[in-house]
């Protein structure tokens, strides 16, 4: 088997099952401990081994704008497995790793615990099951931001009544927000604690801002979907801003072979408070110039 690597790139399967016989990620064994350090330019992003090698941290100039407050990655619920599936999550199971390389400036890398990598770009490629739910995802990480790309495949008829495609903690200490919607429409607000998650269906990029910090991140939303809406939203907690996108479901079970693909692309940016909206929109531009991310 070849895993797709994004941009040309591949990996065979020899590859693949050398690096994963790093990561026992069986859902009847506990995970070793790992942590690798991914650098490029001023974005550190951070990946457990706990966490089915998702990230779990992300940095920029030093600032911690992806908190270690919860889960990254594909989470679904799947009720005849339990519950909750993915990354942290693990009452209907725990994800199971069964392919995965990372890629740094061209060159397999291993994921040993405390490796840390400063390049100009690596890429993470994973293949892993949510139940009966098989996650492709592909990040990709470059100075400019990170690309997330998760397809999901039922590998039998599957029942999930919720999939958040993508999962991010977005550090409490961000005091605003803004979107701009597919219509070219911005939204704005400030967070307060209120527990309140609220999901916009047309929103195609969101940022929020830390104002002591002059530190922003931005999501992007690269590729949606073809047969189903994606929303997004923040829950908006006391311990973080967590930042989800929700994909609609029918009622009816998945059966085997359907396949949703989607994409986000994650940006940090340095703004004075009072200008971090039009930074945002900046960057924004920035990330689909050429029709795809840069």
């Amino acid at each position: 088997m070849t895993l797709r690597l994004g941009r040309g790139v591949a990996v065979t399967a020899l590859t693949t099952l050398m690096v994963a016989a790093i990561c026992p990620c069986g859902a009847e064994e506990q995970p070793e401990p790992g942590l690798v350090t991914i650098k490029c330019g001023g974005l550190t992003a951070e990946l457990q081994r706990a966490h089915a090698w998702s990230l779990q941290g992300i940095m920029f100039e030093g600032v911690e704008i992806g908190t270690r407050t919860g889960a990254y990655g594909a989470v679904a619920c799947v009720p005849a497995a339990g519950g909750w599936v993915g990354s942290a999550h693990s009452a209907g199971g725990v994800e199971r790793v069964v392919d995965i390389a990372l890629i740094v400036d061209g060159e397999p890398v291993g994921l040993e615990d405390g490796a840390v990598y400063a390049c100009d770009r690596a890429v993470l490629v994973k293949r892993s099951m949510l139940d009966k739910l098989q996650l492709d995802a592909t990040l990709i990480f470059e100075p400019e931001g990170i690309t997330e790309n998760h397809e999901l495949t039922a590998t039998e008829d599957v029942v999930v009544t919720v999939l958040y495609p993508f999962v991010h903690c977005v550090s409490a200490a961000t005091a605003e927000w803004m979107a701009v919607t597919t219509e070219g429409e911005e939204e704005a607000g400030e967070f307060e604690s209120s527990d309140d998650l609220q999901w916009h269906e047309d929103w195609e990029w969101t940022a929020a801002c830390i104002p002591g910090e002059r530190t922003g991140l931005l999501m992007r939303i690269t590729r949606r979907p073809e047969d189903a809406p994606l929303l997004a939203g923040y829950w908006d907690r006391e311990r973080d801003h967590r930042l989800y996108t929700k994909l609609v479901l029918d009622e009816d079970p998945w059966p085997e072979g359907r396949r949703v693909e989607a994409e986000v692309v994650v940006s940090c940016f340095r703004a004075a408070p009072g200008a971090w909206q039009e930074t945002a929109r900046e960057r924004a531009a920035e990330l689909v110039a050429g029709g795809e991310p840069q």
